[in-house]
């Protein structure tokens, strides 16, 4: 029996059950279109399984609503939040951990699915929010106010504070123990942008050198989630 919408959509039989309808739904070639925009999901982790008839604390333990194939769509993330804020769903409120590598893309991600009423926590915002610095330079003075807004935030959104739709939490997390952690302080699911090294180091170029070690870093520090 789930108590909260928040322990089904983390629980082990949501995972294997969005996992056979993505075999099941993919096409010849292993692709799957979204059912509501019709176009091709590219990134396997840019696919969300959405309820036609939305799941509530009262029916999420029937089966023949939360676990059926027919009341299940895979649809692009940002389809599924266009549709919940379309029929001003005030149902669960959704908490994403978006981890990576630097440079591989978390920042882009969350720009192309979050809404005008998320909130989105991100290191590098905070430092060019309250200094004068280009994005990524991070003076050492002031790492202490930087971590001291963070916790701030995070405890906003561990507390459920305001009136915020779905809340988004960037950072490079290589460790496994760290994303579990704060997956359960936060009641939040966690999505990996899996761009391979090569390209997160193509792109570190482009930033301040010290960028080129810390995608070394993360890559000798990676700890995969279990499948």
């Amino acid at each position: 029996m789930w108590k909260s919408l928040e322990e089904f959509y983390k629980s082990k039989q949501w995972e294997k059950f969005i996992d056979l309808l993505k075999q099941e739904r993919s096409n010849n070639k292993g692709d799957i279109i979204c059912a509501h925009c019709g176009e091709l999901i590219i990134k396997k982790y840019d696919c969300i399984g959405h309820h036609i008839e939305e799941l509530t604390l009262e029916n999420v333990n029937d089966y023949s609503i939360s676990l059926n194939p027919d009341n299940v769509e895979l649809i692009h993330f940002r389809c599924h939040n266009k549709a919940h804020r379309r029929f001003g769903s005030e149902g669960v409120r959704e908490v994403y951990i978006v981890y990576g590598s630097p440079c591989s893309g978390k920042t882009t991600f969350v720009r192309e699915n979050a809404g005008e009423n998320d909130i989105i926590l991100d290191i590098d915002n905070i430092y060019q929010c309250i200094t004068v610095n280009d994005r990524y330079i991070k003076p050492e003075r002031i790492r202490e106010n930087v971590f001291g807004i963070r916790d701030c935030i995070l405890d906003m959104i561990k507390c459920r504070r305001g009136k915020w739709y779905t809340a988004w939490v960037i950072g490079s997390y290589p460790l496994l123990m760290e994303r579990t952690r704060l997956e359960t302080v936060l009641g939040a699911k966690s999505i990996f942008i899996d761009t391979d090294k090569e390209t997160c180091l193509n792109r570190a170029r482009d930033r301040p050198k010290e960028y080129q070690r810390f995608v070394e870093d993360w890559w000798n520090k990676f700890q995969p989630s279990p499948s």
